[in-house]
């Protein structure tokens, strides 16, 4: 079965689509998957200049409480009357970030019987819900001024919300990340000691602001195929990593991947 991805939404628009500070993909293969949805509506303005009809869309996925991330939720739920909506346990935590002063930056929450919360990794139909990643690999340093509230009280955010998906395809093995603030690192070592083998396609933001040799060396060992990376991705992140070796491509509002 073929695998598309549509960037519906990234940091960087693509005439005549809009972009806006957030990631949200629609992904086609044996299921159509909604993948975060960004901070609006524009995710759902954009599908429908490129033809992607959200109705249609079996199950959608938001892979942690950012405001850039989830904040279309509740005009997907508008629009899309059947699809369950996959969310990480604690994902309507209160977010902070704090550069001089503190921001709201996470999610509005919604009630609703179709958002289902997950709790460990899952099989679904089509695909793989992971979390838990672990601290094999240092995490972002943007990660230092991002607070979730527990208790009243702000604490560092450890993201245990986060989710990734795999997608296993005709042998292959897809992951797509959203921003990956458990680090990607430790998000393609818990696929590879689930899967036991290296990825052939890694699409999704990497949260890093500058170079890291640590990725730059260590992406290959788990990558084998090409890797697309945006939004929360610098583009001096992204060419550091041009310097080992995998294949790191942009990706923007429109691009379509298709494998």
């Amino acid at each position: 079965m073929l695998l598309k991805i549509i960037c519906l939404v990234e940091d960087t628009p693509k005439d005549p689509l809009m972009g806006e500070h957030g990631l949200s993909l629609y992904i086609e293969s044996d299921i159509r998957i909604l993948f975060d949805m960004g901070q609006s509506r524009l995710f759902a303005e954009n599908a429908r200049r490129l033809g992607v009809d959200l109705r249609e869309v079996d199950v959608a996925v938001i892979s942690h409480g950012h405001y850039d991330h989830g904040g279309g939720l509740r005009h997907f739920l508008e629009i899309n009357d059947s699809a369950d909506v996959l969310m990480g346990e604690g994902a309507f935590t209160p977010r902070y970030a704090i550069n001089g002063d503190w921001r709201f930056i996470g999610l509005e929450e919604i009630h609703n019987d179709r958002i289902k919360f997950i709790s460990k990794t899952e099989s679904f139909p089509g695909f793989v819900v992971i979390r838990d990643f672990g601290d094999l690999f240092e995490r972002p340093p943007g990660n230092r001024t991002l607070f979730a509230c527990l208790n009243g009280k702000p604490v560092p955010d450890r993201f245990s919300d986060e989710l990734a998906i795999v997608i296993e395809d005709e042998g292959h093995l897809n992951l797509i990340t959203g921003c990956s603030h458990n680090g990607i690192l430790n998000i393609v070592s818990k696929v590879s000691d689930i899967f036991h083998k290296p990825l052939d396609l890694l699409v999704g933001g990497f949260h890093l602001e500058g170079p890291s040799e640590e990725v730059a060396s260590w992406l290959g060992e788990f990558v084998r195929g090409p890797v697309y990376t945006g939004h929360c991705t610098s583009e001096e992140a992204r060419l550091s990593f041009a310097e080992g070796p995998v294949n790191v491509s942009p990706f923007q509002t429109g691009t379509e991947i298709i494998t």
